[in-house]
């Protein structure tokens, strides 16, 4: 890897030149071994002195195509999973397309991506997963009761879609037709301001990989109205902002990840069962992540063998 500035000190940036490659941590790698080069972004030139593509897509390439995630860790890692989730409706689902869970936080390289800081692979938050699943929760029971939230229909689907969360849980009643279960199943699953839901959303985690199936994939992005997101909606956009190209990581389509429900107190089996169903179908027709829009983070259950 023709890489080696680090803004270190000598002995310092000697050390992470030699480790950079050693590295079996992709979170770390990402967070502490990124060269100046791609943090700036600065042009690789050719030997005419021609920019030939930007360092930082070429580190981004080079590290990703390197990565192949230890079979052991990802099994010790499964194994302690399941103990952990020991009683709870457990399933298991493959990424469809590309996935990017956290691509809004913050770093050097001005992407994220959700790594375990442990073992360094991705994983998917269970808060994350829970407010997926709430939400395709709103969503169907407005289905079932009537209430439409297609934005052809409906001017503001999201003033719709919080009236009926918070006639939902009790805060306010908007006078929505909603048959009493589907709040009191609502509430239970994922309580109210007052009270905890009686759902354990665990974290969801890679169950095995493919050794044919890289990991990682890079991606790349390019927001035409530059001026317009940075001013945070100050400046107009307009045709004439330079397009900027930000160059970003995926989890591979093709990757299986574990996940699991448990229940706290009272929650009956069969509501555990239910939320199971809302989280697939939420995977399946939602997706998660970022760029749920262009189709990134959906998923399809495992086929059997």
């Amino acid at each position: 890897m023709a890489y080696g500035k680090y803004v270190v000190p000598d002995d310092t940036a000697r050390i992470a030149s030699r480790h950079v490659k050693a590295c079996q941590n992709f979170a770390l790698t990402l967070e502490r071994y990124a060269p100046q080069e791609a943090i700036e972004e600065t042009d690789r030139l050719n030997d005419r002195e021609r920019s030939i593509g930007k360092e930082r897509n070429f580190w981004l390439q080079d590290i990703c195509h390197d990565f192949m995630p230890d079979s052991d860790l990802v099994a010790s890692t499964y194994k302690r999973w399941l103990a952990m989730t020991e009683g709870a409706a457990r399933f298991t689902m493959v990424s469809r397309s590309r996935m990017i869970v956290g691509l809004g936080g913050k770093g050097a390289l001005e992407f994220g991506i959700t790594l375990h800081p442990v073992t360094g692979l991705p994983y998917i938050p269970g808060s994350a997963l829970k407010g997926l699943c709430r939400n395709y929760a709103l969503y169907y029971i407005a289905e079932q009761s009537g209430i439409s939230l297609d934005p052809a229909q409906v001017k503001n689907t999201s003033e719709v879609a919080n009236q009926l969360d918070e006639q939902l849980t009790g805060i306010k009643d908007y006078r929505l037709k909603v048959h009493p279960g589907y709040a009191a199943l609502y509430r239970n699953l994922f309580g109210t301001h007052e009270e905890a839901g009686q759902c354990v959303f665990y974290d969801a985690v890679i169950q095995d990989v493919r050794p044919n199936i890289p990991l990682f994939a890079v991606e790349v992005m390019t927001p035409h109205f530059r001026k317009y997101y940075e001013s945070g909606g100050k400046d107009a956009p307009h045709d004439a902002d330079d397009p900027n190209p930000i160059t970003y990581i995926a989890v591979n389509a093709g990757i299986a990840f574990a996940f699991a429900i448990g229940k706290r107190h009272s929650l009956a089996t069969s509501q555990i069962r239910d939320a199971r169903d809302l989280l697939r179908q939420a995977l399946s027709e939602m997706g998660i992540g970022a760029k749920t829009a262009a189709g990134y983070g959906v998923f399809t259950p495992l086929k059997a063998k």
